[in-house]
């Protein structure tokens, strides 16, 4: 008798957590969005300035989930593409961390995420430089990065100059203020990229066009924000930062807008008007993101309109399998908590930007990103 009763705990604990999916499985399920508008009432003056050395170094973040972390991407001259990021410490994970993902003209990829001990990442809170076994960041001059990834037999070095300045936006109105748990600067909205990839031993040079930035925060993520849309645009001389950020406190508004025209920024608003619809539904990860997005501004004598249409879905991330959660955790996270998601997207957009009785017509391809927390 013992023998049999113990025999049927695990499932009787099977059937059990399966009841509560089926009653309770409603509880992560999110409807699908008709038509997403963030506007303001009235124009948001953001500045134009650059960050300096405190918004580009660590921050002595105090708090009960502090994260932190330095992004970059690029588009190759080859056709690839890369996303390298360097956490201290991560917002899944809680410890540092480091990933690159190298995108083929085809968006088939090669990807490393790399999960560290405290002691192994170095970072400076005097400016930015970021140490670790899998690379670096250095800072070289006023225009100039130098950064490495070397992990698992891919490898890459580049050297990023500065063509479109940094920017830390500041003006209250909900971005960087001290009160606030999340942070946001620029270090270059276009760099140029020069350096080496080296994967399956074989080394080839490498140039392009890319961008760095900077986030942190005092709290877990999921705990600010419900998601935001970011995207970049690189239309000609024209640079172009945009995101939508959603935060649960409803006082908050954080949708900036960057333009800049060659080395001068033109636009440093909070207060454009982002319009998202026709959204899609992950058939796996049972989340959205549109598939269309309308990017509308006007102040003085510059107005933009820029359209965006979805070409392709390159990366679809379950945050939680990146977590280092157990896989029970996991899914009673996934199934009764939250499912938070990561869509990163390549689109072609269409638009123009006026200055005055000059008018210029922009299009391509562009990438943009939507992070989800509930």
């Amino acid at each position: 008798m013992i023998k049999s009763a113990r025999s049927k705990v695990p499932a009787a604990v099977s059937l059990c957590l399966l009841g509560l999916a089926v009653i309770f499985g409603g509880c992560t399920h999110l409807e699908r969005p008709g038509v997403v508008t963030g506007r303001s009432d009235e124009y948001i003056d953001w500045g134009k300035e650059p960050p300096g050395a405190h918004d580009r170094a660590r921050h002595a973040i105090t708090g009960e989930r502090p994260f932190e972390w330095w992004y970059f991407d690029g588009h190759l001259d080859n056709g690839r593409a890369f996303v390298g990021v360097f956490f201290d410490p991560s917002f899944t994970t809680g410890k540092p961390g480091v990933a690159f993902t190298l995108y083929d003209p085809d968006w088939s990829k090669e990807a490393r995420l790399l999960s560290l001990e405290p002691e192994e990442m170095k970072t400076s809170t005097q400016d930015v430089s970021v140490e670790c076994p899998a690379g670096f960041v250095r800072r070289l001059d006023d225009d100039t990065y130098h950064v490495l990834w070397d992990m698992e037999g891919l490898r890459a070095e580049f050297r990023l100059t500065t063509i479109a300045p940094g920017w830390r936006p500041s003006g209250g109105d909900g971005v960087n203020e001290d009160h606030l748990d999340f942070f946001w600067a620029v270090h270059q909205a276009r760099n140029r990229v020069e350096g080496t990839i080296t994967r399956n031993g074989i080394t080839e040079e490498v140039t392009g066009i890319g961008y760095a930035d900077h986030n942190w925060g005092k709290k877990a993520l999921n705990e600010i924000t419900r998601e935001w849309i970011w995207g970049r645009i690189l239309a000609g001389e024209y640079t172009i930062v945009y995101a939508d950020v959603n935060y649960y406190d409803p006082s908050i508004n954080s949708r900036p807008l960057y333009i800049a025209r060659g080395s001068e920024v033109i636009v440093g608003s909070g207060s454009p008007t982002i319009m998202q619809w026709d959204f899609a539904t992950h058939p796996v990860l049972k989340r959205h993101y549109p598939r269309q997005v309308r990017i509308r501004f006007s102040q003085g004598d510059i107005t933009a309109d820029i359209l965006i249409r979805h070409k392709a879905l390159v990366e679809d991330v379950d945050l939680l399998s990146v977590s280092g959660l157990n896989p029970i955790t996991q899914w009673l996270a996934r199934t009764f908590i939250a499912r938070p998601t990561y869509f990163r997207i390549i689109a072609d957009y269409e638009g123009a930007i006026t200055r005055g009785d000059a008018v210029d017509v922009i299009s391509g391809e562009c990438m943009y990103e939507v992070m989800g927390f509930q």
